[in-house]
């Protein structure tokens, strides 16, 4: 398999997450249950993202929750023990100002292109909400690794959720929208696009395949007349599951 969204030579600097640690006496230690340190440990400093279908109980996952690239992102079960469920937005912010101008260029360093930039502004998406999704179990992570695409053809059927180098290219930039030109998303739930799109108005968006365990894709926006289908259909909201 060969590379299908292109490492940028330069990086885009990402956003710092700061963790602050609690101490606990070893009388409360002993005195409190035991629990498993994971999802609860990383608490609202993590997001879980599920799709409308197969539904909120299934979500994102690291395989094996090994942190290393290309390791594939799966959509399991749900677990508050389960730290290879444990993810955090950072650089988190708009497509204007953060990676491209108001005009529709590129910003000095961006990991967007000019063209990007123009078609992102065409497509009316300069004030969407992006940000990048790091693998940061028991948020005690590097966050140095993002959800990002890697190609799986032949056949195509669209590009495997990966994990990879965080703010180095596009395809770990994730665009939050409920509104493209051709129609909308309704009811709770947004399109998560990839950044390295080449086409904003119909871009490749987190798509799963109605069932759990199984590997999500960036797969071409569909519509159901002007509305997402349900398999497209993401809501990321703060952790514990």
């Amino acid at each position: 398999m060969r590379n299908r969204f292109r490492r940028a030579s330069y990086a885009v600097a990402a956003g710092v997450t700061v963790a602050a640690t609690i101490g606990m006496s070893a009388m409360a230690a002993s005195a409190a249950p035991v629990r498993p340190a994971a999802t609860s440990a990383c608490s609202f400093h993590c997001v879980d993202v599920s799709f409308r279908n197969p539904g909120p109980f299934n979500i994102l996952t690291v395989h094996s929750g090994i942190a290393e690239p290309n390791n594939i992102v799966r959509l399991t079960r749900g677990s508050n023990g389960a730290s290879k469920q444990d993810f955090s937005r950072i650089s988190v912010g708009t497509v204007f100002p953060l990676y491209c101008t108001a005009t529709g260029q590129a910003q000095g360093g961006s990991v967007f292109t000019n063209n990007q930039c123009h078609l992102l502004s065409v497509a009316g998406l300069l004030g969407a909400t992006t940000f990048q999704l790091a693998f940061n179990p028991n948020n005690g992570g590097d966050e140095t690794l993002c959800l990002g695409a890697w190609d799986n053809e032949p056949p195509v059927s669209g590009f495997k959720t990966r994990l990879a180098d965080c703010g180095v290219a596009a395809d770990t930039v994730l665009i939050q929208t409920g509104h493209i030109p051709g129609g909308s998303v309704s009811g709770a739930g947004d399109w998560l696009i990839n950044g390295a799109s080449d086409n904003f108005s119909t871009p490749l968006v987190a798509t799963s395949d109605g069932t759990s365990p199984s590997q999500p894709t960036w797969s071409t926006v569909r519509l159901n007349g002007k509305r997402a289908i349900d398999t497209q259909v993401t809501r990321t909201v703060p952790g514990p599951f």
